[in-house]
């Protein structure tokens, strides 16, 4: 029997469309502690997961403190197929999983052999309701087996394709409410934002808008000021939803402008979020959503926890790395970016002994 904290969790790898996020943790008591982390840019942005990104992260982890070659990855968002269903609470014969199989397969016109899934029920309290909710998510295996041939291909041993809805939620178990509390969790992504819904430990619900994106922002201030895209996301990230006072000698113009294109950005997400917050409060009865998780790159803007708070009317606050698990104090730049929470439940998977 080995020690507490004597061995570490797999590596959870998160490929999203700019950046490859890997973290590492070792269990202590209570939880986990950091045990390494890394953000690196991707060599071929914005297309799939390809052996140029498997030789740079495998390049990073010889540098940074990773033990091992056992990692735990997202599967490819853009290939999954998703069904909320509602199914008979008391099904006699075929179990509740073939049922969800073939649903799936029936939805989106796939061989029920063809794909890999996982489910998650939520049932009334009182048992009441003869009819369960069931969110079920299920990848292709051609999709699965040539993510599995990338990372494969330079020496990683893949121990599991996790689902990123299911490790964010993971992740964000410290700071999720008590059920029968509903809390939402909305990553802001380059391309799309996604708001799950989780009650305890079953994910009740996701909406993909991806109309409502960091990249439209980016792309709106880039023109506004004649900047260029990273000097945009600087501008975004150090100015932030609140301009009553100087940002690093900004003039007040400039500080207004800014403000004006954050503030319309974000009113379209929260206009966008009501209709599924609606949705959930509506068909699963209890004490509703109370809490809102941000995490992604957009969760970095300043002050915009408070601006949706105040709009929302509920808790809202980031979900970084450091705020779900131990962190040492020279890792704290790096975990305090929101973009890295879903690899902390990719690297939960697997528990100790990575």
């Amino acid at each position: 029997m080995s020690r507490l904290g004597s061995s570490r969790t797999v590596i959870g790898v998160d490929v999203g469309l700019r950046t490859i996020k890997a973290v590492q943790l070792t269990p202590s008591a209570g939880g986990y502690r950091v045990s390494a982390l890394s953000l690196l840019p991707r060599p071929e942005p914005e297309k799939e997961v390809c052996l140029a990104d498997a030789q740079a992260l495998r390049k990073v982890l010889r540098r940074q403190g990773f033990s091992g070659r056992r990692i735990v990855v997202a599967a490819p968002e853009e290939r999954l197929v998703r069904a909320a269903l509602e199914l008979p609470s008391k099904v006699a014969g075929a179990p509740i999983g073939q049922i969800v199989r073939m649903e799936l397969s029936r939805l989106h016109n796939i061989a029920p052999d063809s794909f890999e899934m996982a489910y998650w029920e939520w049932r009334t309290p009182d048992g009441a309701k003869p009819m369960t909710r069931t969110l079920a998510i299920g990848c292709p295996h051609d999709a699965a087996n040539s993510v599995l041939d990338v990372f494969e291909a330079e020496g990683f041993d893949v121990v599991a394709l996790d689902v990123r809805s299911a490790a964010t939620g993971r992740a964000c178990e410290p700071l999720l409410m008590p059920a029968p509390q509903i809390t939402a969790i909305a990553d802001l992504g380059w391309r799309s934002t996604t708001v799950l819904f989780v009650c305890g430990r079953s994910l009740l619900y996701e909406r993909l808008m991806e109309g409502i994106s960091m990249a439209e922002l980016i792309d709106k201030l880039t023109e506004a000021f004649g900047i260029t895209s990273e000097a945009a996301q600087h501008v975004a990230n150090t100015v932030g939803l609140a301009t009553d006072q100087p940002v690093n000698g900004i003039d007040r113009e400039t500080l207004d402008a800014v403000g004006k294109h954050l503030r319309s950005h974000f009113d379209g997400l929260l206009s966008e979020l009501r209709a599924p917050f609606s949705y959930v409060n509506h068909q699963f009865p209890g004490e509703g959503v109370k809490r809102l998780l941000l995490i992604g790159g957009g969760a970095a803007i300043p002050r915009l926890s408070s601006y949706m708070h105040d709009r929302l009317g509920i808790e809202v606050r980031p979900a970084a790395l450091s705020d779900l698990v131990n962190t040492p104090v020279e890792l704290l730049a790096k975990a305090g970016n929101p973009a890295m929470t879903t690899a902390v439940g990719l690297a939960r998977f697997g528990g100790a002994g990575g």
